[in-house]
Parts: structure tokens; C-alpha cells; sequence
């Protein structure tokens, strides 16, 4: 008998969660829309992650005796998929003799770049744990990655030295399966 309600819990719990995921899905395919958008990331977009860098992955560290260690340039990317498909990625910053002035960054090497400038200490786990999800629910998975249909937005970052060497351009190509990339630049 204790079986049988514990099954039946289990299976209501189930029910559940997949009826509160159904409910916060994300947009779904607009025909009346490009695939793909590109443009910088304005800041009040990225305060969603948080109000500074203890929590939001899109501003710079900063230290009392250095300042901003950083300069990050962020682009946002727009999906507006009709299907399940495989998206590529290629960026770069790059000086006018072809040197790279900033590096641009998927899901891990992100975590890496922010687990490599941040101290540690016990108070301030849950402030480091709300950065890494930030991470993963925001920032490209790769450069190479299948996205899943319907409307969705990712971050790329570009963290450089600061300031970031000027004259530099911003390249990001993205191309969705087969088609013809999409091509966005920024000059710095």
C-alpha cells in the first residue's frame, strides 16, 4: 500500500513539473521575423542578471586596487527557429594588422574566465553559484551547437584586456544549418 501512494506521488510530482514547464516555454517561431539578429547588448538588458559583477557575468570585474581588470564587449544573438537546427558560430576581435584584441567566449571558457578573477571566500558561494547559472542560461553553448526551435537569446562575450586595443573590429558570423551566414560587425 505504501507503494502504491508512493508511486502515486512520484507520478503527480511528475505530472506536475511537466505541466509548469509547459507553461514557461519560450516564444515560439515567428514567420514575420529574420532567423537571426545580432547587435551589441545594451546594459539595461544585461541588469537582469544582476545589478553588479557578484552576480551578473556581463560586467567586468573590478578590484580595489586595479580597477576594472577587463573590458567586455557583449554581443546579443537572436534565434527565431522554425525547427530544431544546428547553428555555427565564428568571432573575433581583431587590430588592423590582424591581431586578436579581445577573445570571444562561449559557456566555458566564460566559467573558466570567471572562476580564473574570482576570490573565494564562504560568504559568497551563493553570489558565485547565481553568476554560473547566469552563465548557462545565458551565454552561447558553443561555437558550434543545435538550438532548439522557436525564439531564443544568447550572449556572446569578448573580454579583453582594458581598455580593449582601438582601433579593433567585432566579427561574428553565424550561419543556421545550410543557409547563407548572417554577418554582424562593430568597429571599437
Amino acid at each position: 500500500m505504501k507503494t502504491r501512494k508512493s508511486l502515486l506521488l512520484i507520478a503527480c510530482a511528475a505530472a506536475a513539473v511537466i505541466l509548469i514547464s509547459a507553461c514557461a516555454t519560450k516564444p515560439k517561431f515567428n514567420p514575420n521575423q529574420p532567423q537571426v539578429t545580432m547587435s551589441q547588448a545594451i546594459q539595461a538588458e544585461l541588469r537582469q542578471f544582476g545589478p553588479n559583477s557578484d552576480t551578473n557575468p556581463y560586467i567586468e570585474p573590478r578590484t580595489l586596487i586595479r580597477g576594472k581588470l577587463n573590458e567586455f564587449y557583449i554581443v546579443r544573438l537572436a534565434l527565431n527557429l522554425s525547427a530544431e537546427t544546428q547553428i555555427s558560430i565564428l568571432a573575433e576581435a581583431k587590430g588592423p594588422d590582424g591581431t586578436e584584441t579581445a577573445k570571444a567566449m562561449d559557456m566555458y571558457a566564460f566559467e573558466a574566465y570567471w572562476d580564473s578573477v574570482t576570490y573565494r571566500e564562504p560568504d559568497n558561494d551563493a553570489k558565485i553559484q547565481a553568476r554560473i547559472t547566469n552563465i548557462k542560461r545565458s551565454c552561447i553553448p558553443g561555437f558550434s551547437f543545435t538550438a532548439n526551435a522557436g525564439q531564443s537569446i544568447y550572449y556572446i562575450p569578448f573580454v579583453g584586456k582594458n581598455p580593449i586595443p582601438r582601433p579593433s573590429r567585432i566579427y561574428v558570423q553565424v550561419t543556421v544549418g545550410n543557409t547563407e551566414p548572417v554577418i554582424y560587425t562593430a568597429d571599437l
